[in-house]
């Protein structure tokens, strides 16, 4: 007999996550995985990355990527399992967390699941910081309070700014070795300015936050949050599947 789950998907500016848990847990998410997909999506994507999941009784879904790529996933869902996938967006209230934004809907989805992750995971005040296409960094109370929060270019978004606007200036998109030092090639300056903004960055706000509480986190995720933490000066916590746990806790009230 199929066992009924939820099937959580977070859906990036650049690839998709996902992981499976059991009807009414938020815990016990099964391995996260991970896929880059193409700039001409479609359902066939999703397809071959599902084909082989056991049906799910539900689909929770953090989206914050282009029409076209949602489009591709509800035709996906739909030609798998005939099931139609929830789309999760930010509220003013829930699951512990209040949110600071004037229009709460425009907080990306996957901020709001993984503050809520957060939230159910320390008891200290802290920052979330997503580490993907965007660097975006949220401040948060351990009662629940969102205080606002900070978005910049991620790394690579960095590169490929100087890439395409500067004419002398070349770069190379490949990660290289952590570095906050001077560099002597004109790829290796860019890169070590570019990582020390992101760092310096991070534990400024984290400085700025930690003289008000009696207690403060660091918490990472998203696909640069390892580079990054290697670079980091304050202790952090690494929580790359944050979003998905999210959603998990999101799913049992759906499930009600």
């Amino acid at each position: 007999m199929t066992k009924q789950n939820t099937l959580l998907i977070d859906i990036g500016n650049s690839s998709v996550k996902w992981g499976q848990v059991e009807r009414g847990s938020t815990i016990n998410i099964s391995t996260m995985s991970q896929q880059y997909y193409p700039e001409k999506i479609s359902s066939s994507f999703f397809i071959e990355c599902w084909k082989t999941l056991d049906k799910p009784e539900n689909i929770m879904v953090s989206c914050v990527a282009r029409q076209q790529v949602w489009q591709a996933l509800e035709q996906a869902c739909d030609q798998l399992w005939a099931l139609q996938a929830k789309k999760i967006s930010s509220v003013k209230k829930g699951f512990g967390l209040v949110n600071a934004y004037k229009q709460p809907s425009d907080l990306g989805s996957d901020r709001w699941c993984a503050m809520i992750a957060a939230l159910h995971e320390t008891t200290s005040d802290f920052i979330m910081v997503s580490c993907g296409s965007a660097i975006t960094l949220d401040v948060v109370t351990s009662s629940g309070k969102h205080s606002g929060g900070y978005i910049l270019p991620g790394l690579a978004m960095m590169k490929k700014s100087l890439a395409s606007d500067t004419a002398d200036v070349k770069v190379t998109l490949e990660q290289t070795k952590p570095s906050l030092l001077p560099a002597n090639s004109t790829a290796g300056c860019v890169d070590s300015a570019i990582n020390l903004a992101a760092v310096k960055f991070i534990e400024a706000v984290y400085q700025q936050q930690k003289k008000s509480a009696e207690s403060m986190q660091c918490l990472l995720t998203g696909g640069d949050a390892a580079f990054i933490a290697e670079l980091l000066s304050i202790k952090c916590v690494m929580m790359p599947d944050l979003v998905l746990r999210g959603l998990a806790i999101i799913s049992v009230t759906h499930q009600k």
